[in-house]
């Protein structure tokens, strides 16, 4: 079973996508970006001016990133070497996503952490943020100079950009947690990335840059003028600041939830039966959802007692086979984080109506009303005569409305329909097959 991508996307990840989303321009930008952009355009800077690492080039990297691949649930992407100074590794691509890493990487980052950065890149694929990102970056850097796209380009929507892809880094940052199994790698690579270089020896302690990023907290945290000089630092900037990255990482990492993922997982990779199992979506969320794959998912997870409860009235907004509601071990109210035994009872409710022979079953000696009293107005009282005989009614009568016939009304045409005492009534409505009915014409 590979890692699901949501437990571990972080919350400010969600929250900043569906800001960006909510970005007035955003919707237009998508569309004028997908109709001209092409990947393929990667492909060839990738093929032509960088080093692909696969089983016969630099294959100790490539070996490295097969596992982690396994482990996320993701195809292996195409990974290069890049000739630049900086070091970093990105991810672009969308139907195809690829892997870059900078020869400044390899030349500040020990051997041993290269499986973290690649472990943060699949991040990324897993969680489905290459393509957004792949925008985000071209805007960013100033590339995005295609004729008609450009104009689309707001401010906000740049700062938008900026501040979701700086949260999606913590996101991937969770994926090579939980591949690494702590966050003693991301901590080490955060440092490395803001100064501590191979050359500078044992004399670098992550205990004392945690408590470095403690202390930006605290700078930050009620301190309006340091809070709008953080803004203006990284309103442009796609990466967060590394001591923050270290301890968004260390106080994931330290979590009960964590420590439970970690559990669930080498259970699966033994092959042992589940204790507990995570949920990974709030109750109010599954609401909605097919009911079929919500219970195939939740199996799938680990929970061995899963069964769905059919409801045959909802509201009008309730599509067929959707789940109305869902309780575990009777709580309905669980989060993203809950935990519950793997033998949980799981009862998950879906609207299914009633079939028509169903009804007909609840409706003993009664016939459905195949037209409603407001579609009856105006029309030949004789064929509407005829088409309740042909839905099984007897008792039909014809009166001459004494009344002024209107202009817009045809001779013969109805103006009241009563059965029984009902003359309001809809399409679908059950009365008995005895029923009395009344057709007033002219």
């Amino acid at each position: 079973m590979a890692i699901d991508p949501k437990y571990f996307i972080h919350e400010d990840d969600k929250a900043a996508l569906d800001a960006l989303k909510a970005i007035p321009g955003f919707t237009a930008f998508i569309k004028a970006f997908m109709k001209v952009w092409n990947e393929n355009q990667f492909r060839i800077l990738n093929m032509s001016s960088r080093i692909r690492i696969d089983e016969n080039q630099l294959p100790k990297y490539y070996r490295m990133l097969e596992p982690i691949c396994e482990k996320l649930g993701i195809e292996v992407p195409e990974l290069y070497l890049e000739l630049n100074v900086n070091p970093n590794a990105y991810t672009y691509g969308d139907t195809k996503p690829f892997i870059v890493m900078t020869s400044g990487l390899i030349d500040t980052v020990p051997e041993e952490l290269i499986p973290t950065v690649l472990a943060h890149e699949c991040g990324h694929i897993a969680c489905h943020h290459t393509l957004y990102r792949t925008m985000g970056q071209m805007i960013l850097s100033g590339t995005m100079g295609i004729p008609g796209i450009g104009a689309l380009i707001s401010l906000p929507l740049q700062i938008a950009f900026a501040y979701w892809m700086r949260c999606s880094e913590f996101s991937a940052d969770r994926a090579a947690i939980l591949v690494d199994g702590d966050a003693e790698n991301i901590i080490d690579l955060c440092m490395r990335l803001s100064g501590y270089t191979k050359n500078v020896g044992d004399e670098a302690h992550k205990a004392e840059f945690l408590k470095q990023a403690e202390e930006y907290k605290a700078l930050i945290k009620d301190d309006v003028l340091n809070q709008t000089m953080e803004f203006m630092i990284l309103a442009g900037q796609s990466h967060p600041l590394t001591a923050v990255r270290a301890y968004e990482a260390n106080a994931w990492a330290s979590s009960d939830n964590v420590t439970k993922l970690l559990s669930y997982y080498g259970e699966v990779s033994r092959s042992m039966p589940h204790t507990e199992v995570p949920i990974g979506e709030a109750a109010a969320l599954m609401k909605g959802r097919n009911a079929e794959a919500l219970a195939a998912e939740l199996k799938d997870a680990g929970f061995t007692d899963v069964t769905c409860v059919r409801e045959t009235t909802a509201d009008l907004f309730t599509s067929e086979g959707s789940v109305t509601g869902i309780t575990i071990n009777g709580a309905s109210d669980f989060n993203a984080e809950s935990w519950f035994p793997s033998d949980a009872k799981v009862e998950i409710s879906y609207y299914a109506p009633l079939t028509p022979e169903e009804e007909a079953a609840v409706h003993p000696g009664e016939i459905r009303m195949p037209m409603s009293s407001l579609s009856c107005y105006g029309r030949d009282y004789v064929s509407l005569c005829q088409e309740f005989v042909n839905a099984g009614f007897k008792n039909i009568f014809t009166v001459q409305d004494p009344g002024i016939r209107p202009l817009f009304l045809k001779d013969g045409g109805v103006t009241k329909v009563t059965i029984g005492e009902v003359s309001d009534f809809e399409k679908g409505d059950w009365f008995p097959a005895a029923a009395k009915i009344r057709v007033l014409h002219f």
